[in-house]
C-alpha cells in the first residue's frame, strides 16, 4: 500500500515539475503524417492547401459574422437588428441570436470562440524519394501553410499510449539522476494501464547535453548520444559503456533495466499541444534558451546554462550576470535609448521604469505603455494625457517624435537582446550550444540503435542539402509550415481600402449632423456652433406625473417648426439640493438642444437609468413604470417628440386627452400626422405628432371643396348654381347645407361640417 502511494506520488510530482508529460496518445504529442500514394504526392499537396484555404476562408467569415453581431449590443431593438440585416447579417445568424441563451452578446461571444480555435493540420506525409524531386513545390506549399514529414513514419499507431519528458530536467550538478529517471519510466509505464508498448518521446537532450558540461567530455553530440543510450538500456537490458557513463557523471555502472514494453522515439511536439509540458528544447533539434523569466517576472539563466556556467567558477558567472543587466539596458538600442529620451523629457525616475520592465521581461512596446510609466510621468513630464495611451506604448513613442523605423529597429534590438548578450559570454567562456545540423546528424548516428520507435526531428530552418544528410542517416524529417506572409499588392491595396472608408465614415458623420451644426462647421475655420434661439412667444406642453410618488412637472418649449428646444423640470416637494440639480440639468440640456445636439443622442443616454425615485407612474396615458424620474423623462420626450412607440407600455391607440380612438371598432379613420400648417398653432409634443381628434382645419376643408367646385364650374359653367337644403345644418344651425358634385355627403357652407344624407331625411 505505500509502495503504491510513493509510486503515485512520484508521477504526481514529476508532472508538477514538468518533468514528463500526462500519459497520452501518440498523436496527442506528435503531428503524425498523412502519407501520400506513391505517384501523387502533387494531388496529395493540393488537396491538403485546398482544406487549409477552406477553413481560413470559414474562420474569416465566422469573425466577421462576429464582428456584425457585436455592434448590436447585448439587447438591440428591432430596428437595429433590421438595420444590421440590411448590412448583411445572415437571417438565421439573428434567428440564432434571438434564441440562444445568453442573447447575442453569447452568440458574439461562440463566433469568435470558432474563428479563434486553432487549427493544426497533419502533415502531408512523402517518401524519401519524393524529397528530391520535389524540393521546390514543396518550398512553395509551405509558404501557404502546409506542413510536411519527409521519410518513413515507422508505423507506430496514432493510438499508441505515449509520454514526453524533459531529460535536462534530471540533470543536477553531480550528473544524470538515473535513479529517478528509471523509477519515473516504471511508474509512467504501469500508470498507462495497458500491457501493450508504450513510447517515450524523448526532448530537452540538447539542454541536457549543456548541463552535463563540468563532467570532462567536450563534445555535445557524445553527451547527447551518452543519454540515449542510458535510455537504450532501460529497454533493451544492456549495460551502459564506461565511457557514457562518466559522459553522464555516473560513477557506478549498474544494470538498472529492462522496462518491458518501453520504447524509444524522438519527434517534435506538436505546436498545439496543451498538456502543461514545455521542455528546456524540442526533441533532438530544437533550441536551447540561456535564458527565462522566472515566476517572479524576473530574467534569470536556465537550468541547464546555469548547471553549465557553475561549473566554470565565479568569474564565469560574474560575466553572465554583467551580460543579463547590459541586455535590459536601453543605450545598446539604437535611436530609442537614455540620451534621445532624456532630450524628450523622460527622468531619471521613468528611465528606471523602464529599465525594469525590460528586465522583468516586458516586450519594447509594452515597456512605454502607460500602465508601466505611471500618469504622473505622461502629465508631468511629458505633458501628455493618459487616457491617449492605455494600449501598447507605439502611440507614445510616436506622440513625443519617433518615427516608426526607428521604433522598429529599437524592437528588434530589444527583442532577444537578453540572450543575445548572454549567448557572446557563453561563446567566449567556451560553453558552445552547437546549433549545427552536425550535431543532429552525429548524435544521430552515435545512439541510431537506441531509438526503437519514432525517430523525426524538425529541420524547418534547414537548408535542402542538410535534409539530404538527414534522410541518408535513417531519419524522417518534418518541414513545419512558413508563416502566411501578405503580398505587396494586396497589403497596398487593403492600406487604400481601409483610407476611403475612413474618408466615407467621417463623410457619413458630417452628413448626419444638423443643418446648423453642419453648416456652422463644428471646430471647423468657419466658426464655433451658433445657438438657435427660441421664438419669445412659443409653444409647448406640461405634463404632470407621479414617478414612484414623487410629483414631476414637465415643462417643454418647441421651436416653430414643432421640434423641442427647451425643457423645465420642477419638483417641489423634494429637497433643495435635489430640486436645484433637476433644474440645471434641464439648463443644460436646453441649451443642448439650441445647439444643435439631437434628442436621440439624449433619449439614448438616458433611458433606462437606474435611480431613485423609481417605480409607478400615474398621470401618464403611455408610460406605467421608470427606473428613474431621468429614464420618465426622456422615455416621454422620445414618444412625444421622436414617435418612439417602442419606449411607450401603453399601445398607439391612446389620443392626446386618454379617451381613445376608437380604431378597432372600425367606425373611426386611424389617426392622421399633424399637418405642417397646424404646427404653428398646436403643440407637436402636447399632439404626439398627430392631428387630435377634436381639430378641424377649415381653411383646407373650403379650399378642398372649391377646388371641386371650381373644376366642377369649369365642366359646365352653366349648370353651377348650388341649392341650399331646406332643412338646418345640425351643426350651426344655418341653411346653408348642399351637395356639391361627386360627393354623397351634404356639407354646412357657413361651418364646413359635413353631414350624412341619413341623419338628415330619416
Amino acid at each position: 500500500m505505500s509502495q503504491s502511494v510513493g509510486k503515485t506520488g512520484l508521477l504526481q510530482a514529476a508532472l508538477a515539475d514538468g518533468r514528463i508529460s500526462p500519459i497520452c496518445r501518440l498523436s496527442d504529442l506528435v503531428s503524425l503524417p498523412s502519407m501520400a500514394p506513391e505517384g501523387l504526392e502533387a494531388e496529395a499537396l493540393d488537396v491538403a492547401l485546398r482544406q487549409r484555404e477552406a477553413v481560413e476562408l470559414s474562420k474569416r467569415t465566422t469573425l466577421g459574422m462576429a464582428d456584425l453581431v457585436e455592434q448590436l449590443g447585448s439587447r438591440p431593438r428591432n430596428a437595429q437588428i433590421a438595420e444590421a440585416m440590411l448590412a448583411g447579417l445572415p437571417q438565421p445568424l439573428v434567428e440564432a441570436g434571438l434564441q440562444h441563451e445568453q442573447g447575442f452578446e453569447g452568440l458574439e461571444r461562440q463566433l469568435r470562440e470558432q474563428a479563434m480555435a486553432p487549427y493544426v493540420q497533419a502533415p502531408v506525409g512523402l517518401a524519401t524519394d519524393a524529397f528530391e524531386t520535389m524540393s521546390d513545390a514543396l518550398a512553395t506549399f509551405r509558404k501557404k501553410a502546409i506542413s510536411v514529414w519527409v521519410g518513413d513514419p515507422q508505423a507506430v499507431p496514432a493510438t499508441t499510449p505515449a509520454v514526453a519528458i524533459d531529460v535536462s530536467t534530471f540533470i543536477s550538478e553531480n550528473g544524470l539522476e538515473a535513479r529517478l529517471l528509471t523509477d519515473t519510466l516504471e511508474v509512467a509505464h504501469l500508470s498507462a494501464g495497458s500491457p501493450n508498448d508504450m513510447c517515450v518521446l524523448v526532448h530537452g537532450v540538447r539542454a541536457a547535453a549543456l548541463a552535463l558540461e563540468a563532467h570532462g567530455e567536450a563534445d555535445t553530440a557524445k553527451r547527447a548520444a551518452a543519454i540515449l543510450s542510458f535510455l537504450g538500456t532501460l529497454t533493451s537490458g544492456s549495460t551502459l559503456t564506461k565511457a557514457d557513463a562518466s559522459r553522464l557523471g555516473l560513477s557506478a555502472i549498474s544494470k538498472l533495466g529492462p522496462i518491458k514494453g518501453l520504447s524509444i522515439g524522438i519527434a517534435p511536439l506538436r505546436a498545439d499541444a496543451d498538456l502543461a509540458f514545455a521542455p528546456a528544447s524540442d526533441g533532438l533539434s530544437g533550441a536551447v534558451a540561456l535564458t527565462h523569466t522566472d515566476e517572479d517576472g524576473i530574467i534569470r539563466l536556465s537550468p541547464a546554462a546555469a548547471l553549465a556556467v557553475e561549473a566554470r567558477g565565479t568569474k564565469t558567472r560574474e560575466a553572465v550576470q554583467a551580460a543579463i543587466d547590459d541586455g535590459c539596458n536601453l543605450d545598446h538600442l539604437p535611436e530609442i535609448n537614455t540620451e534621445s529620451l532624456r532630450l524628450r523629457g523622460f527622468s531619471d525616475e521613468a528611465i528606471a521604469r523602464l529599465r525594469n520592465a525590460i528586465a522583468e521581461g516586458l516586450p519594447f512596446s509594452a515597456a512605454f505603455s502607460r500602465w508601466v510609466l505611471g500618469d504622473d510621468v505622461l502629465t508631468k513630464d511629458l505633458k501628455l494625457a493618459p487616457e491617449a495611451f492605455d494600449t501598447d506604448g507605439v502611440a507614445l513613442l510616436k506622440a513625443i517624435g519617433f518615427s516608426d523605423s526607428a521604433i522598429t529597429a529599437a524592437e528588434d534590438a530589444s527583442n532577444g537582446a537578453v540572450e543575445k548578450s548572454v549567448h557572446r559570454v557563453f561563446e567566449e567562456a567556451g560553453l558552445t550550444v552547437d546549433d549545427a545540423t552536425g550535431f543532429v546528424l552525429e548524435t544521430a548516428r552515435l545512439a541510431r540503435k537506441h531509438l526503437t520507435s519514432i525517430h523525426c526531428v524538425d529541420g524547418s530552418d534547414w537548408p535542402d542539402a542538410e535534409i539530404s544528410q538527414a534522410l541518408s542517416a535513417g531519419l524522417s524529417v518534418f518541414l513545419g509550415a512558413e508563416p502566411e506572409q501578405v503580398d505587396a499588392e494586396t497589403e497596398e491595396r487593403m492600406s487604400a481600402i481601409l483610407a476611403l472608408a475612413e474618408d466615407l465614415a467621417a463623410e457619413y458623420e458630417r452628413d448626419a449632423m444638423p443643418a446648423d451644426v453642419s453648416e456652422a462647421g463644428m471646430g471647423s475655420a468657419s466658426g464655433p456652433v451658433q445657438r438657435t434661439r427660441l421664438p419669445d412667444r412659443r409653444k409647448g406642453y406640461i405634463q404632470k406625473a407621479t414617478v414612484g410618488g414623487h410629483k414631476v412637472y414637465l415643462h417643454t418649449g418647441e421651436f416653430d417648426d414643432g421640434s423641442l428646444g427647451e425643457i423645465f423640470l420642477d419638483m417641489h416637494k423634494e429637497g433643495a439640493a435635489f430640486r436645484s440639480l433637476m433644474n440645471n440639468f434641464a439648463i443644460a440640456v436646453s441649451l443642448g438642444l439650441q445647439y444643435g445636439v439631437p434628442l436621440d443622442e439624449y433619449v439614448d443616454a438616458f433611458v433606462f437609468t437606474r435611480f431613485e425615485p423609481a417605480g409607478d407612474v400615474t398621470g401618464n396615458d403611455r408610460i406605467t413604470k421608470a427606473t428613474s424620474i431621468l429614464d420618465y423623462i426622456f422615455r416621454e420626450l422620445a414618444i412625444s417628440y421622436l414617435a418612439r412607440e417602442d419606449l411607450a407600455e401603453i399601445g398607439a391607440d391612446v389620443s392626446h386627452d386618454g379617451l381613445g380612438r376608437g380604431l378597432k371598432d372600425g367606425t373611426r379613420e386611424a389617426p392622421q400626422p399633424l399637418p405642417d400648417e397646424a404646427v404653428q398653432f398646436i403643440s407637436r409634443g402636447f399632439s404626439r405628432g398627430q392631428l387630435p381628434d377634436n381639430i378641424v382645419i377649415l381653411d383646407k376643408k373650403r379650399a378642398e371643396r372649391g377646388e371641386a367646385a371650381s373644376q366642377a364650374n369649369l365642366d359646365d359653367p352653366d349648370d353651377y348654381d348650388p341649392e341650399y337644403l331646406a332643412q338646418p345644418c345640425p351643426h350651426c344651425a344655418s341653411f346653408t347645407l348642399t351637395t356639391l358634385p361627386e360627393e354623397e355627403a351634404l356639407h354646412c357652407e357657413t361651418c364646413g361640417q359635413e353631414t350624412s344624407p341619413e341623419s338628415i331625411f330619416n
